[in-house]
């Protein structure tokens, strides 16, 4: 875990990067190749909240913010979690920049022992099935918490990417998980009632409904 928290520390800045228009040409082009699915399961993940004027949202491995200030602005409660102190602090300066502090809550923590007070209508995990080994405990905490459903990103075990990627990550002491659609099933099924696999661009973008 300390190693883990050392690299997402390390490269905030550079992953919050993603985001900005304002880069070299080299950096678009990797981007497009390797990042595609980021913008994909963002807008997936929007219109999948729909309104949420008033619902109490879960964002878990919410990194530099992005996607809960979006729903903040949009009217959520959102409550974001992260084990990354450089992560929170750039959530926290975002959403006092775009004037959503009072809607947001940001937690510097780890999400599998952190004991939450109250359930969400809806919680969602971007990436984060990506650096978590026991995913199963993981789904079953969110099941938990959650009173509307659940929305969720694995990376695909057989994409094109795969072998850079867990050559990169592991270079730095950061550990990455893939999966096939079956194991995702399998991992839904016992937790939720209706569950949707949708693959895009070598990530599975998953919406779960209790």
């Amino acid at each position: 875990m300390a190693s883990e928290k050392e690299y997402w520390d390390e490269v905030a800045q550079e992953f919050d990067s993603f985001y900005h228009e304002e880069k070299a040409a080299l950096k678009r082009a990797i981007d497009k190749i390797f990042r595609k699915a980021m913008t994909a399961r963002f807008q997936l993940t929007l219109e999948e909240c729909k309104n949420v004027e008033g619902k109490k949202i879960l964002d878990v491995g919410c990194g530099s913010g992005r996607m809960a200030v979006e729903l903040a602005k949009r009217g959520a409660k959102v409550t974001g979690i992260d084990f990354s102190k450089k992560m929170i602090d750039m959530a926290k300066a975002m959403a006092e920049k775009e004037g959503v502090s009072s809607n947001c809550k940001f937690i510097q923590d780890d999400f599998a022992t952190y004991k939450f007070k109250e359930k969400f209508d809806i919680s969602i995990a971007m990436g984060f099935f990506d650096y978590t080994k026991d995913a199963a405990f993981h789904v079953r905490k969110l099941r938990a918490l959650t009173k509307e459903k659940s929305l969720m990103s694995f990376p695909a075990k057989f994409a094109f990417q795969v072998p850079l990627r867990m050559i990169w990550l592991r270079s730095r002491n950061c550990p990455v998980y893939f999966y096939t659609k079956n194991e995702l099933k399998r991992l839904f099924a016992p937790h939720f009632s209706h569950y949707k696999i949708k693959n895009i661009s070598a990530v599975y973008f998953c919406v779960a409904s209790v």
